[in-house]
């Protein structure tokens, strides 16, 4: 009778727990569903005049080119019965296309190639505590900053005079207002809910690079290409050559003046830095880098400033008529704002005032980019023009790092609307280079870009599809 009715207890038990199981998941909600968006350019610019004499950087460059930069984007979300939204975001770069500048020395200008550019989870309720992030994305100051490219000719960041991703430029720089401090690494975000319109926004990531490399035990998560640890799960202080701790905070207002629709953020981008190698050293665990082995305090102690980016913009909108303006400040980049580009400060010539050797101080290099655009529309059809200026100090090689080279960029043009996410663009482009003073020649006869005023202009035509 005991094991009867322990028996007749479980089985009981059993069904109560079973019908409790089921009561709790028996839900309207749906699991994350995905669909698949992008966006492709494709474009053709005919440099129509541009200064191509030895030392300038469009000599002997082909005034022709076609481009094209392809967007995938796989988006999956839910939103559940109590409120919350969950989701992934992943946005793959599918192209292979020239990007910005040109190495001094060789003339090669390398090519963009297909990569992962963003992938992150979120959680967020936007009525009530605001959003969550996890994965590989751009900082918050980066993701709300406004203006850009806003009443352009396009009115699309992808394409203007104030972008990376689309250019037609024989410069030796390219301007760009929204710089990408920490390259998209793994990083948690947090955006507030939107009260009266004001929503502040932070994010924080401990190392530069993204996403899983070799993991634990050997080169570390998320220690990137720069980082040569031999083992250890997360990255080194010194090893790194660029910085750690790179965090970000912005605000932004949204909301109507009477008949005029407004927009405005502010943001702010910083990091740390103790020390980064070469590329030939390897610091072990447990030991420290040392004087000379660190490139930044070997070379003066130029380069180990914290760098900090900030931005402001502001976009209104009145009837048919469109105003963007955006600006932001670097200083203190590792490598410089260009990535490598430019020359830094010469610190010593020949006799034949030649300079034959140079460095990169960081700690004193400022660089401005400011964006202003406005258009006009009416019906399928946008007019617009923008303005784009860059000042970037210490890339001319001149002995004064504070000696800045000028890029201006102006555009005018308009776009027709073909229907739904399709779209023809069509612009003329002038774009200025102010090497801001003489020339500052090299050695074994190499040419100085960067210390020579260039002059183009381009016709450009593009065109858009959306999905």
């Amino acid at each position: 009778m005991k094991k009867l009715l322990l028996g007749t207890s479980a089985l009981v038990a059993a069904g109560l727990f079973s019908n409790g199981a089921l009561a709790q998941t028996a839900t309207t909600d749906t699991p994350v569903q995905f669909k698949l968006g992008g966006q492709y350019y494709a474009g053709a610019g005919a440099l129509v005049q541009q200064d191509d004499n030895p030392g300038q950087v469009g000599y002997k460059r082909n005034p022709v080119s076609f481009q094209d930069y392809f967007l995938i984007r796989f988006m999956g979300s839910t939103t559940f019965s109590n409120g919350v939204t969950a989701g992934v975001f992943t946005r793959l770069n599918a192209f292979s296309a020239p990007n910005g500048n040109v190495n001094t020395v060789s003339g090669f200008q390398s090519s963009n190639n297909t990569t992962i550019k963003d992938s992150y989870l979120y959680l967020k309720n936007a009525a009530t505590w605001g959003e969550f992030r996890l994965g590989d994305d751009s900082d918050v100051r980066r993701n709300v900053a406004t203006g850009n490219n806003a009443g352009a000719a396009n009115g699309d960041g992808n394409l203007g005079a104030n972008s990376a991703a689309l250019q037609w430029l024989n410069m030796p720089v390219y301007n760009f207002t929204t710089f990408n401090l920490d390259s998209r690494g793994t990083k948690a975000a947090y955006y507030s809910p939107t009260i009266a319109g004001f929503q502040l926004s932070a994010s924080f990531a401990p190392d530069k690079a993204g996403g899983h490399t070799y993991g634990p035990g050997n080169v570390g998560d998320n220690s990137g290409l720069t980082d040569r640890n031999t083992n250890g799960l997360t990255p080194s202080y010194q090893n790194n050559q660029s910085a750690y701790n790179y965090w970000s905070v912005a605000g932004s207002w949204t909301g109507t003046v009477g008949p005029v629709k407004a927009s405005g953020t502010v943001g702010y981008s910083a990091a740390s830095r103790k020390c980064g190698v070469s590329s030939s050293i390897t610091v072990p665990l447990g030991q420290s880098a040392g004087a000379a082995a660190c490139s930044i305090a070997g070379s003066g102690g130029t380069q180990n400033a914290s760098p900090q980016v900030y931005n402001a913009g502001l976009q209104v909108d009145y009837g048919p008529f469109e105003l963007g303006a955006d600006f932001e400040q670097t200083m203190a980049i590792p490598g410089g704002v260009m990535n490598g580009g430019g020359l830094g400060q010469a610190t010593a010539f020949n006799a034949a005032g030649q300079a034959t050797a140079f460095i990169f101080k960081t700690n004193e290099m400022n660089s401005k980019n400011i964006d202003l655009n406005v258009s006009y529309t009416i019906g399928a059809i946008r007019l617009g023009a923008e303005w784009s200026r860059g000042i970037y100090q210490g890339i001319t090689g001149d002995a004064d790092v504070k000696r800045a080279g000028t890029q201006d960029e102006i555009q005018i043009g308009g776009t027709y609307t073909v229907g739904p996410g399709v779209a023809l663009v069509g612009m003329i482009q002038e774009a200025i280079y102010d090497a801001g003073g003489k020339y500052v020649p090299l050695t074994g006869g190499v040419q100085n870009i960067y210390a020579k005023d260039s002059n183009s202009t381009a016709l450009i035509f593009e065109t858009s599809l959306r999905f």
